[in-house]
């Protein structure tokens, strides 16, 4: 089970923030979503059974890497 896009955007705007990470639903990808009448984005990490995900962050943005394990 995901997290609906209206919660997701209702508990942004409560903390006042422009990006959550969390994990993990299954389903790792980063969106691009409006919260706080502002561009913000939900980063999702992806569960750690058959494959690894890293948030890799640099000062040119952000990357979702997988890593399978062998």
């Amino acid at each position: 089970m995901d997290v609906t896009p209206e919660e997701v955007v209702k508990a942004m705007e409560k903390w006042q923030v422009q990006r959550m990470i969390h994990g993990h639903t299954h389903r790792p990808n980063i969106h691009e979503l409006t919260a706080n009448n502002k561009p913000a984005t939900r980063i999702v990490l992806g569960d750690w059974y058959d494959q690894g995900s890293v948030l890799k962050v640099t000062p040119n943005g952000v990357m979702l890497q997988h890593h399978n394990f062998i």
